[in-house]
């Protein structure tokens, strides 16, 4: 199992009326968390499509609310891949506040596309080859 954190602090321009994340900020959570763990594995998103030709687009999301995140607060983002990608990838992320409680928890499924002719394909070797250390026993 791949594992990452990253932390993000919430800003105003977060928050609703009660003070707390607004939740639709939660998918741009999910992505910081996405974004930076495949960064941490070698892979920048913005090579992937420009020198790869690799899309990722989402498939579905699914968020768990269980408490607010406030104005200020720095979010932990546990970010993990579970099972090593074959036709998609699924990326979980915990998110917890300062004092180490869960606050929301998302699973984001994306399929890999081919840039050049939009076609569905394969998880690309390149994406395997960074993650399948972490999945041998």
């Amino acid at each position: 199992m791949y594992i990452h954190h990253a932390t993000v602090r919430v800003l105003y321009a977060d928050t609703d009326q009660m003070g707390y994340v607004y939740y639709g900020n939660y998918a741009r959570y999910y992505e910081v968390g996405r974004v930076e763990a495949m960064r941490n594995l070698g892979l920048k998103y913005a090579e992937l499509e420009e020198k790869h030709h690799i899309m990722m687009p989402v498939i579905s999301m699914e968020s768990r609310f269980v408490r607010p995140a406030l104005y200020d607060e720095l979010l932990t983002l546990e970010t993990r891949i579970s099972k090593l990608p074959e036709q998609k990838i699924i990326f979980r992320t915990d998110i917890y506040n300062e004092k180490k409680k869960l606050v929301n928890s998302g699973i984001v499924r994306l399929f890999f596309m081919d840039k050049l002719t939009g076609k569905r394909i394969s998880t690309p070797s390149i994406i395997v080859d960074k993650l399948k250390p972490y999945f041998e026993i």
